[in-house]
């Protein structure tokens, strides 16, 4: 199997964690994959999420409580592939980025929000920005319609 005989090299530093690995490609799998478990490892992928998701905020000069809420859906589903996210969730991310205390995000009623989006929060239209996925009818699984993408991309032109 080649994968035994060539030699390969893996380097990653995110902030104070540095990986370097090198050896077969088999080896430097195995190892990646014991890292990848690692706390600090996770910690560190972590902060790139915080850091990715206050960015976005940021760029897109978002402050309304409905596009904030949507960034965070769309951040988890395009970004962190999650397709499963409960409003503690979204509350504990939003919180996570820095820029507002735990305490204020607690007071926002996300699911009231997702709500409003689902029925119909675009603009003058009404055009809903949120959806459930096929199979699914709760608001930990709604997912971003068309509009509410094309929502997102007109806040951040």
């Amino acid at each position: 199997m080649e994968d035994e005989v060539g030699e390969a090299r893996l380097y990653l530093q995110i902030g104070d964690v540095e990986v370097s690995l090198s050896g077969s490609i088999r080896e430097i799998n195995d190892r990646w994959q014991s890292i990848k478990d690692e706390d600090d490892w996770k910690s560190s992928v972590a902060l790139i999420s915080r850091a990715s998701l206050a960015r976005m905020i940021d760029n897109c000069g978002l402050h309304r409580t409905t596009d904030l809420i949507l960034a965070a859906i769309y951040y988890l589903r395009t970004v962190e592939m999650e397709d499963d996210s409960p409003p503690r969730v979204l509350k504990k991310l939003l919180s996570s980025t820095g820029k507002w205390t735990e305490e204020d995000i607690e007071k926002w009623n996300i699911s009231l929000y997702i709500n409003r989006m689902v029925e119909g929060g675009g603009g003058d239209d009404k055009t809903p920005l949120l959806t459930y996925p096929p199979g699914k009818d709760k608001n930990r699984h709604v997912i971003l319609t068309s509009a509410g993408v094309e929502h997102l991309e007109r806040l951040s032109a």
